[in-house]
């Protein structure tokens, strides 16, 4: 149960990705229009846990570990980490979870990008979706960056417990800015109890790093002009988002976009309830796509 009062007993369901690679779907429930849920760089499914928590089983949520996430295989081969092969996991999971044309979809910073190269690849594949600080920009923005690649090498992994990971992420930007329940949603399930004692990221370092390298989704930059979804671009006014979204926005057919005052680049992180009430606004009035 989360501190919001609302229980969270998403079922784990394993699917087949892109070259076989197995990818986590948690399967939340709800009575409502499905909706698929895609994380960031660096977290996992379950950093939704908060927004979930408040959306109170109005959608149908289902929300995808990223290829090297969370309970999602990780290959060791840098090539795995293309980002196209997570738009290419998300077909997939739409496939095997029933989905069909016209689905919805909010994604954060690599989900948000995730979601675009599905689209890409499958033209209709959702109806309608929310990007929150989406990572799809231009070569001069994101080629030859290696800063966070270099951050996420250096990162420590391994830690005495939960309790003494917890502190550390709560001393140290961006963790230290995130709402209490996405912190403990990354503690419990973005860890691995380790048989000598301990616990470690689920995701090291090294894998972290090879995902920032092959990252900002600049083929589909150039390409966003195909893209015929109904988009709400959203960025933190205390992040790098805002000049992204507006370039993003210029090229988007069919896109509106939104500035939240004073957040950052974590926003379903750090402002749940401003989140689930975005996606509810947006998606007012989703209906039930299936595939026949």
């Amino acid at each position: 149960m989360t501190k919001h009062g609302v229980p969270l007993t998403p079922v784990p369901r394993r699917i087949p990705g892109d070259g076989g690679v197995g990818i986590n779907v948690w399967d939340y429930g709800g009575d409502g229009a499905p909706l698929l849920l895609c994380h960031c760089t660096g977290g996992l499914a379950r950093v939704w846990d908060p927004v979930v928590a408040r959306l109170g089983g109005r959608f149908r949520v289902f929300a995808v570990d990223s290829r090297g996430h969370g309970d999602s295989d990780r290959p060791e081969a840098r090539d795995a980490y293309e980002w196209i092969r997570s738009g290419r996991d998300l077909l997939a999971a739409l496939d095997a979870l029933g989905l069909g044309p016209g689905t919805i979809a909010a994604g954060h910073s690599a989900g948000g990008a995730h979601i675009a190269y599905a689209e890409m690849l499958r033209p209709g594949t959702f109806g309608r979706v929310l990007l929150i600080e989406p990572i799809i920009g231009p070569r001069e923005v994101f080629h030859g960056n290696p800063l966070l690649a270099e951050t996420a090498r250096r990162r420590r992994n391994v830690f005495a417990s939960r309790d003494e990971a917890r502190a550390r992420f709560a001393a140290k930007a961006p963790k230290k800015s995130w709402h209490p329940e996405a912190l403990d949603a990354y503690v419990a399930y973005g860890l691995r109890d380790l048989p000598e004692g301990g616990v470690a990221l689920k995701l090291p370092g090294s894998i972290e790093a090879f995902v920032y390298e092959l990252g900002g989704a600049c083929d589909v930059f150039d390409r966003l002009h195909e893209l015929r979804f109904p988009a709400l671009l959203v960025a933190g006014t205390a992040s790098y988002g805002p000049a992204l979204i507006a370039a993003q926005h210029e090229r988007l057919p069919h896109a509106e976009q939104m500035l939240i005052d004073g957040a950052g680049h974590f926003l379903p992180q750090e402002r749940p309830d401003d989140v689930a009430r975005l996606i509810r606004d947006w998606f007012a009035g989703a209906t039930l796509t299936k595939r026949t």
